[in-house]
């Protein structure tokens, strides 16, 4: 782990006959290098040192160095002093961000930053750095800033999503410890978002219930769905005991009433502006840029609100750590700026428990954690025992020290020598090998300083674009040369347009959307009961069409060959479906249907009015037949992809949220002076006629595919052009 030269940044270095990547942190006392094998940092690390210590510069150096290397990293930052990663330049001139600090110092705002790029261009150059090491941070990193209850920064909802985890029957069976931990976290954030603390076991046990009741039938519940399973349970007990006996109608009422709250009172719904943390997009790299994750807490008004987020936070984050494969190679690294207060010796606030059970299982997916904090005697001791990476800086009182000797068993000399450092010192000790030094962290490539202001987040936010939304795709199982032989044959054989004499307009693999989707209704439960009982269900669709909705709900049997994808966005027909579309498109149904039971009214009165007359009397009864059949199969469309009962209030029925994901197709256009046609094959290399016919009848579709491929040629062409301007 040591050299005797110094490094640049991740410097390649030589372990017998293996090369590994190894982290600059800093330098020790004799003037060598301190580096580290981030396959070192799934063991954990704690950083102590009091204010001005130099313990957030240690900090931002071991992420700086973990983002240049491709780890993804998720900060949680209590007092907003780790967002100032995204403050970085190829020149190291910081302005505007430097002017407060020039303020300050009563200096121009010019002359400050031309004084800050110096120290800063020196400094770095003095630690052994290179142009390159700058260049990769700046170029292939991305900082992120995350607000929740603020809209400074990326908002983020606390909205608890209850999809099922994969493979929960299959977990049930063969990790059940696993599985049990999921459903007990998942409860213990629900009751706490409602207001129950840990002493709430039955209300707990009814949760717990619920939620495994659902994961093992794969339904996905919501927090609606949950306050009417509260209500009215779908099972008669709960553990040995009738339900009533266990948790009577009262209690059932009042956690049904607590949870409603969530969604009905307008300061719990400031808990739900954003979107919730989802870390295939947090963690996944975008146009090769590796994420650096800041959850900024300042905008939650209290400490135990922050506690309970850091709960939901750390959640989210260990039931997506679950389902990745297993590695004890560094992949992702958290970060918990001051953690004291989050974790303390004796107290067991909402946090806790999670990240302590994180601390436990998360060397097993790869995660590393690194806390931080200037008060150790306010955290758990096992928290600072668990830790193999130490970091000691100078600290405040004799109780710090003397907490931070016994915590990590260190011998009776650390307590002179932790006591002497001075600013930006460190007394480092690796656990599992028994060494330690004195060290000063590296020079930071990023611009240090205080808090940010919430105006100077929303600079640095706005300068990114949003989170790129994921995209699920199936893939193309026939290659595309065998789907160009096909073309060619076809065109030779059927060619209506003249044969050979037809010629390619484009050819190429375009991803068409489709959309999967939760919804609801009411319906009538019986032929006499007026209850209404509402029921959720899934579907997908193909929205193509400008007014039927075109259902094909066998293609939920090949969501399980979706897999994540980054699709050249030239191959995507986008805006053809979304959910608002869908609620457009459910709009016009209704018209439809509503348009033919007002002309089967005014026929039926047309009808009765005719007295005597056969002839029109008949004559209207056709067309009331014609139209009646009509609207039946308007409605056998919608209902049958859905599999929807027969009698449902169609004005109650809504799409509650909508996902995409993308089905190759192999699509050719001929053309023959001014006629042209269409030929389609699917992912299987099957001929697709549907969506050839849907091409020709739908010039929507048509104008949506035809664009994308303009946009396509005109990429192809600037190339071209600007090598033929050179």
């Amino acid at each position: 782990m040591n050299g005797n030269v110094r490094y640049a940044s991740s410097s390649r270095l030589k372990k017998g006959e293996k090369t590994v990547w190894e982290f600059l942190v800093g330098h020790k006392s004799d003037g060598t290098v301190l580096t580290i094998d981030p396959t070192g940092l799934t063991k954990h690390s704690v950083v102590f040192g009091a204010t001005g210590s130099g313990k957030t510069v240690l900090c931002k150096a071991i992420i700086e160095e973990a983002a240049v290397q491709g780890v993804p990293v998720l900060a949680i930052d209590p007092k907003g002093d780790i967002g100032c990663l995204a403050i970085r330049s190829l020149d190291f001139r910081f302005r505007p961000f430097s002017d407060v600090e020039a303020k300050l110092l009563g200096r121009t705002p010019e002359e400050y930053a031309t004084g800050l790029a110096t120290e800063y261009r020196n400094k770095y150059a003095e630690e052994g750095h290179g142009d390159e090491d700058l260049e990769g941070f700046v170029k292939r990193t991305e900082v992120r800033i995350y607000t929740p209850r603020s809209s400074s920064g990326f908002p983020v909802s606390m909205s608890p999503r209850l999809a099922p985890p994969r493979d929960f029957v299959k977990m049930m069976a063969e990790e059940p410890s696993l599985a049990l931990d999921l459903l007990e976290l998942k409860a213990s954030n629900i009751l706490r978002l409602a207001g129950y603390g840990e002493e709430s076991k039955v209300q707990h046990a009814l949760i717990t219930k619920i939620l495994e009741e659902a994961w093992r039938s794969g339904h996905e519940l919501t927090l609606e769905t949950l306050i009417q399973e509260v209500s009215a349970p779908s099972f008669d007990k709960l553990g040995m005991l009738e339900l009533d006996e266990a948790i009577g109608t009262r209690d059932r009422s009042e956690l049904a009433r607590r949870l409603n709250v969530l969604v009905t009172d307008a300061g719990a719904k400031a808990w739900f502006i954003g979107e919730t943390p989802d870390f295939d997009k947090w963690f996944r790299k975008s146009q090769g840029r590796t994420p650096i994750c800041v959850v900024d807490l300042r905008g939650i008004p209290s400490e135990i609100a922050k506690q309970v987020f850091v709960e939901y936070l750390l959640q989210e984050l260990f039931y997506w750590l679950t389902r990745q494969e297993g590695t004890q190679a560094l992949q992702y690294l958290l970060y918990f700026d001051e953690v004291h207060g989050y974790c303390p010796p004796v107290r067991e606030p909402p946090s806790k428990k999670i990240l302590m059970h994180l601390i436990h299982v998360s060397r097993a997916y790869g995660l590393g954690i690194i806390m931080a904090t200037q008060n150790p005697s306010d955290v758990d001791y096992k928290v600072i025992s668990n830790a193999n990476f130490r970091f000691i800086g100078n600290l405040s009182t004799r109780q710090d020290i003397e907490r931070v000797r016994t915590g990590l068993s260190l011998g009776s000399d650390a307590f002179q020598t932790i006591s002497t450092l001075r600013t930006r010192q460190f007394y480092h000790q690796v656990f599992d090998q028994g060494e330690s030094s004195i060290i000063t962290p590296r020079w930071l490539m990023s611009y240090h300083r205080g808090p940010l202001e919430a105006k100077e987040v929303k600079m640095l936010t706005a300068g990114l674009p949003a989170p790129k939304t994921s995209v699920r795709a199936l893939p193309l199982l026939v290659p595309e040369e065998a789907l160009v032989r096909e073309a060619e044959k076809k065109r030779i054989k059927r060619g209506f347009l003249g044969g050979t004499e037809e010629r390619y307009l484009f050819q190429n693999t375009v991803y068409l959307p489709y959309l999967e989707f939760s919804y609801r209704y009411s319906a009538k439960k019986g032929l006499v009961s007026k209850q209404m009982v509402i029921q959720e269900g899934r579907s997908a669709v193909l929205a193509l069409k400008e007014v039927d909705l075109g259902f094909q709900p066998e293609l939920l049997e090949l969501t399980s060959q979706v897999s994540e994808e980054e699709l050249d966005p030239r191959s995507v027909v986008v805006g053809v479906d979304s959910t608002e579309l869908l609620n457009q498109r459910l709009t016009e149904l209704k018209g439809l249907l509503y348009d033919h039971d007002e002309k089967l009214e005014t026929l039926a009165k047309q009808s009765e009015g005719n007295g005597e007359d056969d002839v029109t009397r008949k004559s209207l009864k056709e067309h009331m037949e014609y139209v009646a059949k009509q609207r039946s199969f308007r409605w056998k469309l919608f209902s049958d992809g859905l599999k929807l009962p027969s009698k449902i209030d169609l004005d109650t029925f809504e799409f509650l949220e909508g996902n995409l994901f993308y089905i190759p197709y192999y699509i050719i256009k001929l053309s023959r002076d001014r006629e042209s046609r269409y030929l389609v094959w699917n992912r299987v290399g099957k001929e697709d006629e549907t969506i050839a016919d849907e091409l020709m009848k739908n010039r929507k579709f048509r104008d949506l595919l035809e664009t994308r491929r303009a946009a396509k040629l005109r990429s192809e062409l600037v190339p071209t052009s600007n090598a033929l301007q050179r």
